[in-house]
Formats: C-alpha cells, sequence, structure tokens
C-alpha cells in the first residue's frame, strides 16, 4: 500500500565499550585487567613476578608499568631461551620496579 510505511531495520548492534582502567590500580582491577583471579596476582606478587608498590598494606599496580612489563615478557617469550643459551627462568627474571 502506498501510504503505509516500511517497518525500519533494527540498528546493527554494537560491541561493547571496553572498560577502561585508571593509572594506579587495586588487585581487583589488575586481576580483571589482566584475566587473572586476584589470588593469582596476590601469587605474583609475592614472588616478584609482576610489578607492584606497597604504601602500607595496601599493594597497587601502575598501568602503564604493567603495560611494559607485558611488552617485555612478550618481547622475552619471543626470543626464547635458546638465544640466551638457555638461562634457567629465575635467572632470566627481572624486577620491575615503580619508584
Amino acid at each position: 500500500m502506498p501510504g503505509k510505511p516500511k517497518p525500519s531495520k533494527p540498528a546493527p548492534a554494537q560491541a561493547p565499550a571496553a572498560p577502561r582502567y585508571p593509572e594506579v590500580m587495586t588487585i581487583e582491577q589488575v586481576a580483571d585487567y589482566l584475566h587473572l583471579h586476584k589470588q593469582v596476582v596476590y601469587r605474583h606478587v609475592k614472588r616478584g613476578n609482576i610489578p607492584a608498590s606497597r604504601i602500607g598494606a595496601t599493594i597497587r599496580f601502575k598501568k602503564s608499568v604493567i603495560d611494559a612489563w607485558l611488552e617485555e615478557s612478550a618481547r622475552r617469550s619471543l626470543g626464547g631461551a635458546a638465544g640466551r643459551g638457555g638461562a634457567r627462568r629465575s635467572e632470566a627474571r627481572e624486577k620491575f620496579v615503580w619508584e
């Protein structure tokens, strides 16, 4: 019929917006950011595997330091231990410090 409007098409589905993380993050925020359980993050902090700062009993993480640490970890894993003469993991691990 000429006077009847056409049904409109539904709007295309949009991907949900990625969460924004603050520059200084809590254990829970870092766990979410890294897609890890917070107990796993605590374990990595205790072992010195992940860069963290303590303010009294509180643990905080600087996002830019975490990002740099992830980049460096990716570079090291792509290079492999064979390129360093098979260095043991504990010898190859670096400590990141946020000052």
